[in-house]
Order: structure tokens, then C-alpha cells, then sequence
């Protein structure tokens, strides 16, 4: 079938051309483990930065951006019906992704922020040079990527160079509304296909289309609308109206009520981590003494439990080992078990300031852990050498 640089008649540059998730989703593993290891730093004296800021953006840009860079620059070009990445977009997508979460990991906030915010020109370049020469439209939840990306750049501006009265309003951007945005797109395209086995494609065109797009404008329109409500002066308001556009999405797009259509746990896994975004919305909006706490069911439960599912469905998918999603195999639920686990530490050590210090570190232990074995288990099943038979 292959020698050591061609695969059914492509080599394995041509592979990752055209499936640059098999680059990224490794460094998201990285970014993930060094994002939570930040929190052992001060248990271990290694002078590394300490605290939520850095701990928070260095999950947010080096774990999950790494995921959401690898899964667009794959699917924007066939969505769009345009050519491949060019080894360039996928070299400098790398190296800035790599030096902002190196500098953050380092404690040097400016550097990592303005690399960052180059990450994220070139995502929207990358997109816009397709998008000019389209042979087809995305589909139109895709709409809500857009958003996400307007809420990265305004939330590294406005971190950098934060407005008066205007407390945590970057970093809150930056930490929900960049990925609640995704989110909502990419789970409303995938979600019903993943959980509920739904066929064929959405509409690229035509009345329908157009109503959508206006409809999903909207909806990113009030989710960034609510970051500057709660920033305002208006918190519990501004987060109450966050958890309710989400929720709303989640509910009528995804049809997240309903339960998997098969019994595989991993499509449970899933779904709960879709309810978890919703749960910690909600728990912290009600619960505003415990917001941080309460947001940590978005932020592990959700977006990383989300991240580590569709990242093990796109390699299973595209990397010839589809059995493992099919037969529910164990290696796409330890990970996941391991995550929920660290987010009842998490919880646990909120409510406990008495051993808040011991519960933390649990679920930081816990969350390495499934870092380590998912990166074990599937990076190397990333290599291009691995490609699934063309149906």
C-alpha cells in the first residue's frame, strides 16, 4: 500500500497539506499539559508564572486554539471547495501558535499576547483568501467562527491595553467568548451528525441559507453583546443573557435534550460535555460568589472534554482507525473519564477552602494524566502515514 513516502499514491506532504489537524492537534496535546503543569509550579519551585491568568491563556491559546486551527484550516477549504493549505500557511500557523504559548509558559504576557493575536490575522487571512475564490459557501453556522475571531482579537487588545471600569472584559473574551463562539458552530454542524446520525449536507444557498446566516448573526451579535453587559456594570444580567443565547443554540440547533442515538459511551461523553458548557453558564451566573468555580464545568467539562471528543473523531475518521469510534473502544473514553473526574476535583476544591490547595492539585494530576494518555494513544495515529480508505 505504501513505501516510506507515498500512501496510496500521495505522498505524506500532499497528506499534510491537505489535513493539517495531523500538525496541530499534537501541539494542542502539549499546550493542554503545559497550560494545567503552570499550577504545579509553585509546589515544585521551577520560577514558573503562577496563577489564573497565565493558567487560563495558556488552556485557551495553546490547548484548544491549537485543536480549533487544526479542524478550520482542514475543513474551510473543502467546506469552500478551494485549494488545500500551502506548507507556509501551515509553517507560520505553527511557529506562532508555538512561540505564544512558549512565551506565556515563560511568563511574558505582551509577547504572547501579540503572537497571539497574529495567530488569529492569519486564521481570518487564511479563511478570506478561500473565501474570495469559493466554489461553495460554509455552512452557515460558520458565521458564529467570525465572532469567535472578532472576540480574540478584541479580547488580546483589550488585555493589553485594557478601557477604564471595564474589568476582565479581555480576558473574559478571550477565555469564553472565542470558544463559546466555536462552540456553537462547529457543534451545531457536527453535533447532529456525531450524536444523531444525521445525513447529507446543510444549505450553501437560496432563501434558507440567507435566513440562517441572519439568524446565526444575530446570535453572535448578543453573545458578544453580553461580555460588554457584564463588563458594564451589569454582571449578573450580562451573564444571564450569555448562558441563555447558548443555551438556546445548543438546545434548538444540536437538540442536545435528546440522548445518542447509539449506546456508545463516547457519544455520551460527548453530549455531557455540551451540557457541561450550559451547567457552568448557568451555576455561575446564579452562583456569582462562586463564578470562577462554576465556570470551570465550561471551561474542562465543556471545552475540553468537547476538544479531546471531536479531536479523537476527526483522527479516528481520517487516520484509518475508524473501528475505535464505532466499537466505542476504551481508548476514546479513559480520557474522557479522566477530565470529568478532574472536574469534581475542581469543584470539590472551590467549596473546601481547607483543602482547596490538595483537591487542586488532584485535578491538575487528573487532567495531565489525560493529556498524557490521549497524546499516547492518538498522536501517533496522526501520522500521515495513516489515511483512511477513500468510501
Amino acid at each position: 500500500m505504501s513505501n516510506g513516502s507515498e500512501v496510496s499514491g500521495h505522498s505524506l506532504w500532499d497528506i499534510l497539506l491537505e489535513e493539517p489537524f495531523r500538525v496541530f492537534f499534537p501541539i494542542g496535546a502539549l499546550g493542554g499539559f503545559g497550560g494545567a503543569f503552570l499550577w504545579l509550579g509553585p509546589y515544585m519551585d521551577l520560577g514558573l508564572p503562577s496563577g489564573e491568568l497565565y493558567h487560563g491563556l495558556l488552556q485557551v491559546q495553546g490547548f484548544v486554539m491549537a485543536f480549533a486551527v487544526g479542524f478550520l484550516m482542514t475543513v474551510l477549504p473543502r467546506f469552500m471547495e478551494t485549494d488545500g493549505c500551502k506548507g507556509w500557511e501551515i509553517g507560520l500557523g505553527v511557529v506562532l501558535l508555538v512561540g505564544s504559548m512558549v512565551a506565556l509558559f515563560l511568563g511574558d504576557l505582551e509577547v504572547g499576547e501579540f503572537g497571539f493575536l497574529a495567530l488569529l490575522v492569519h486564521l481570518m487571512v487564511f479563511a478570506f483568501r478561500r473565501f474570495v475564490v469559493r466554489n461553495d459557501n460554509p455552512p452557515a453556522p460558520f458565521v458564529l467562527v467570525g465572532f469567535g475571531l472578532l472576540c480574540g482579537v478584541a479580547g488580546v487588545g483589550l488585555l493589553l491595553y485594557p478601557l477604564p471600569y471595564f474589568n476582565r472584559l479581555g480576558q473574559n473574551l478571550l477565555e469564553q467568548g472565542m470558544f463559546l463562539a466555536f462552540v456553537m458552530a462547529v457543534g451545531s454542524y457536527l453535533g447532529p451528525r456525531l450524536l444523531y446520525g444525521v445525513k447529507g449536507f446543510p444549505e450553501t444557498e437560496g432563501p434558507v441559507f440567507r435566513k440562517q446566516l441572519w439568524m446565526y448573526t444575530a446570535v453572535g451579535s448578543l453573545l458578544l453583546l453580553s461580555f460588554f453587559v457584564e463588563a458594564g456594570g451589569l454582571p449578573v444580567i450580562g451573564r444571564l443573557l450569555r448562558a441563555l443565547v447558548v443555551t438556546l443554540q445548543l438546545l434548538v440547533e444540536i437538540r442536545i435534550y435528546r440522548r445518542p442515538h447509539t449506546g456508545y459511551w463516547h457519544l455520551y461523553l460527548m453530549w455531557f460535555s455540551f451540557w457541561c458548557v450550559l451547567l457552568g453558564l448557568w451555576l455561575a451566573s446564579l452562583f456569582p460568589a462562586y463564578e470562577m468555580t462554576m465556570l470551570h464545568i465550561t471551561f474542562v467539562g465543556g471545552f475540553g472534554l468537547l476538544t479531546i471528543m471531536i479531536g479523537s473523531r476527526v483522527i479516528t475518521g481520517h487516520c484509518d482507525v475508524k473501528d475505535l469510534w464505532l466499537q466505542s473502544a476504551w481508548q476514546l473514553g479513559v480520557p474522557g473519564v479522566l477530565i470529568l473526574l478532574a472536574v469534581v476535583a475542581r469543584l470539590v476544591a472551590g467549596f473546601n477552602s481547607e483543602t482547596y490547595a490538595i483537591f487542586l492539585v488532584c485535578g491538575v494530576c487528573l487532567w495531565l494524566l489525560a493529556m498524557l494518555v490521549w497524546g499516547m494513544l492518538f498522536v501517533p495515529r496522526a501520522h500521515p502515514r495513516n489515511v483512511a480508505p477513500d468510501d
